[in-house]
């Protein structure tokens, strides 16, 4: 919101959870030169806006972020944006932020993503409905399509010839709309994992997106032995949703295919979390992608791990540890991300006891409340 206030975009606050916001439009976006958006710690934000801000002319900004974010790779977006004729670089010529994005008539893409990955495709699509040029997109998995169901929502015509690719095609017309957001599954993920291995009532979570191409992490937690049943399902705005109820469960560890690690990247550092309390331990394999999100999420699970006392076997692409039999009380290292603070917030819940975080506030990037919501479960 503030990255967009500065484009002439306005944010009405109009009580819990709910905005009004009203744009110029494409056209009347103004970023002169020199204008630098700060998107913190936000990876998702960063390349989107990217995306859609490479088609609009008369911009001339500078796209940037916290020190964890300045370290992300930005060259799978680049070079397909520089393929659309996008004016886009890395300033500091590492294929980094922060990136110079100065906005141009771009032309039509056909592109096979080398990565499966949701916000290559949708920093693309973006792209092309900005610029009103056509786009054909494949990737060697499917990836999340949320992009695409708010597209098809807004009435734009999304076809998908198969489960690995999307295409695009202009004149584009989009008007405003109500959009009802369901909560994030992968925020929920923490909650389901407290509910499984924890020994008190049921747990429900309310409100959940249900979008097949992020189920994964059910898929393996039911696997592993974990009930969880699905409530009220229904659809809001092109996507599923329900209400999750969770029951105390006795997990093991299982095999987790190559094809489901997509669906599952950023729940991988709760689910280790929960394959700390399962029958046999926790395999992760075929995730090298951990290794450039908010942190090297191999490196600081592994390492944190490893302060716990647990004997884990690090991989290129993954870890491993036997069934853990005891678990030592020391201070967590978070790396700058949330998703490991929250993982070991959980776990020291699960344990009754105290693994000082040397720092919390990266956990507003994604949730804000965790810790309230956490505290509220006595």
């Amino acid at each position: 919101m503030r990255a967009f206030s500065s484009l002439g975009v306005q944010f009405q606050k109009k009580g819990s959870g709910e905005y009004a916001v009203e744009s110029p439009g494409r056209a009347g976006w103004s970023a002169p030169k020199g204008t630098t958006l700060d998107f913190g710690n936000a990876g998702t934000g960063i390349r989107l806006s990217a995306g859609i801000l490479a088609g609009v002319s008369g911009i001339d900004c500078v796209l940037t972020g916290d020190s964890s974010l300045q370290k992300r790779p930005m060259r799978r977006i680049l070079e397909p944006l520089q393929a659309m004729g996008a004016d886009i670089s890395s300033l500091s010529s590492d294929g980094k932020a922060p990136l110079r994005v100065k906005g141009t008539q771009l032309k039509d893409l056909v592109y096979d993503s080398p990565i499966a990955s949701a916000q290559v495709k949708s920093a693309l699509m973006l792209a092309g409905l900005s610029s009103g040029v056509s786009v054909r997109l494949s990737e060697p998995e499917p990836s999340r399509d949320h992009t695409e169901n708010m597209l098809s929502f807004l009435g734009i015509q999304v076809v998908r010839p198969n489960s690995t690719s999307v295409v695009l095609t202009p004149p584009y017309s989009i008007q405003g709309a109500h959009f009802a957001i369901p909560g994030d599954i992968s925020s929920a993920a923490f909650w389901m994992v407290l509910g499984l291995v924890s020994r008190g009532e049921p747990l429900l979570i309310q409100e959940v997106g249900l979008n097949p191409s992020r189920i994964g992490i059910m898929t393996v937690l039911r696997r592993m032995g974990g009930r969880i049943e699905i409530q009220k399902e229904r659809v809001a705005c092109g996507e599923k949703m329900g209400d999750l109820l969770v029951y105390p469960s006795s997990l093991q560890r299982i095999s987790i295919e190559k094809e489901l690690i997509p669906s599952i990247i950023d729940e991988i550092p709760i689910l280790t979390i929960a394959g700390l309390f399962s029958r046999g331990g926790f395999e992760i394999k075929n995730a090298e992608e951990l290794r450039a999100k908010e942190s090297d999420r191999i490196q600081s699970m592994v390492s944190n791990l490893i302060k716990l006392g647990v004997s884990v076997k690090e991989t290129k692409d993954g870890y491993s540890f036997d069934e853990v039999s005891e678990i030592k009380t020391n201070p967590i290292q978070t790396y700058m991300d949330h998703r490991i603070a929250m993982s070991f917030a959980i776990l020291s819940k699960l344990l009754s006891t105290t693994l000082p975080l040397d720092e919390a506030r990266w956990v507003d990037t994604s949730f804000p409340g965790f810790f309230p919501s956490l505290e509220s479960l006595g």
